[in-house]
């Protein structure tokens, strides 16, 4: 059988040499006029080339419906700066009409974003702000802004601070737009006033601070926020889900759902784990687990010997891997902060 030759591929210089002889040579011209001078030599050089390979008629055909394409192709596009919007506006319909669309594109964003401006500053610097206001204001700014500023402001706060302004996030009422605006204008003007003011704040610190202030909201308050932090910052999210069931947390898992857990755990995994263990938290663990799988976890640790922490912390990553894994299928939900186990 007949092998079939490969189409030959043109260079650009070859496929727009062709489309220009292709065409009548006053337009050809007008074209020729409008390329890049570093490329305008090239394409002659080609035009006098050209080879047998475009004679058919079929060649140009689909020469013609490959640029059709490449033109009209959706090509990507980014958003239109504020200077160039005006630009554009301006010399579309005048200095006055522009700038009324301009003011009333600012009105609109005011009005669904009426803390737009605030947005601007670090989470630090609006914390400094907002700490010595009441936990009802402070509330009221924070359902307004965006979701990853917002955690980050309630982490800097104490404890007690925060759980009250989540609490009173979940019912907040909002007033009239223009008292937003006039709050928001308000807290710009001491943003502006305390900018270049240094704010450092150890983010560890800050994440399990979030986590545990989860730990007093409802399970549902807690899975949307953490779901708008997700939408933000993916990572963030995670490391604050890590925060909020700790390898301590262990010890105060029941009997039914620290079943489930092991299920999933090898008992390699398991040994390393349990390695300077808390007392608690391994009494938990080796009380919940079958008898001939307890002596297997035990032997293991004990021929295991000396082993790194790095090693430890890592198998004790892969049990709460599944901890999570169970949490987020609402399969086990930890006791919340503020609940009581009654008999």
């Amino acid at each position: 059988m007949e092998k079939q030759k490969a189409p030959k591929v043109h260079s650009g210089a070859a496929r727009a040499a062709a489309f220009l002889l292709s065409i009548d040579r006053h337009y050809a011209q007008n074209v020729i006029k409008h390329l890049d001078e570093s490329v305008v030599g090239e394409v002659a050089a080609a035009m006098t080339e050209i080879g047998d390979d475009f004679t058919a008629s079929t060649e140009i055909d689909k020469l013609y419906r490959d640029m059709v394409i490449a033109i009209n192709a959706k090509k990507g596009v980014k958003a239109a700066g504020q200077k160039e919007l005006k630009v554009m506006l301006n010399s579309a319909f005048g200095d006055e009409k522009g700038q009324a669309v301009l003011d009333s594109i600012h009105q609109r964003r005011m009005h669904e974003r009426p803390f737009m401006y605030v947005e601007a500053f670090p989470a630090e610097m609006v914390s400094t702000v907002l700490v010595d206001e009441p936990a009802s204001a402070v509330a009221l700014v924070l359902t307004h802004v965006d979701p990853g500023l917002a955690a980050g402001v309630i982490s800097t706060f104490e404890d007690e601070f925060a759980l009250e302004v989540v609490t009173r996030m979940a019912t907040v009422v909002p007033p009239g737009i223009e008292t937003l605006h006039t709050i928001a204008a308000q807290l710009v003007e001491k943003l502006e006033s305390g900018r270049g003011k240094t704010v450092v704040v150890d983010p560890s610190l800050r994440l399990k601070t979030i986590a545990e202030m989860l730990h007093f909201t409802t399970a549902d308050t807690e899975r949307a926020l953490l779901d708008a932090l997700e939408g933000e910052d993916d990572e963030m999210a995670g490391e604050i889900r890590e925060y909020m069931f700790t390898w301590a947390n262990l010890a105060d898992v029941d009997k039914r759902s620290m079943q489930k857990i092991l299920a999933s755990v090898d008992t390699r995994t398991l040994a390393i784990a349990l390695k300077a263990c808390p007392a608690d938290v391994e009494d938990n663990v080796i009380g919940n687990l079958s008898e001939r799988v307890k002596e297997m976890v035990i032997e293991e640790r004990e021929l295991a010997g000396p082993v790194p922490m790095p090693e430890v912390s890592a198998a004790r990553g892969e049990v709460l891997k599944g901890v999570h894994a169970l949490i987020d299928s609402r399969e086990y939900q930890p006791m919340r902060g503020g609940e009581d186990l009654v008999s």
